[in-house]
């Protein structure tokens, strides 16, 4: 598994090879997302897994960093190319608003 730091993945989320993976459940997705995010929460993700392409970079976002660690390990495990954004959503909202 790779991690990123949120500087780093602010730069690279518009990559159109990466997938961005939000893993919080569906009412912290609602509230506030990435629009280019595609919403699979962590406990759902293990029976999706034929849902992901093997060929394409995940970038895995939760709310603080810790699932979504455990989550890019796990699918790296199962052969997927997972990075995990360290920090989550918490710290790239924190990012973005001190560039805004």
């Amino acid at each position: 598994m790779n991690s990123i730091s949120v500087q780093d993945f602010a730069l690279q989320m518009n990559n159109p090879d990466v997938v961005i993976l939000d893993t919080r459940d569906h009412g912290a997705f609602e509230e506030n997302h990435l629009p280019q995010a595609v919403s699979m929460p962590a406990t759902s993700l293990p029976n999706r897994l034929s849902e992901l392409d093997k060929d394409k970079t995940y970038f895995i976002l939760s709310h603080s960093g810790r699932r979504s660690e455990i989550l890019a390990n796990f699918l790296t495990d199962n052969g997927f190319n997972a990075v995990h954004v360290i920090g989550g959503m918490r710290a790239y909202r924190h990012v973005a608003a001190t560039v805004a």
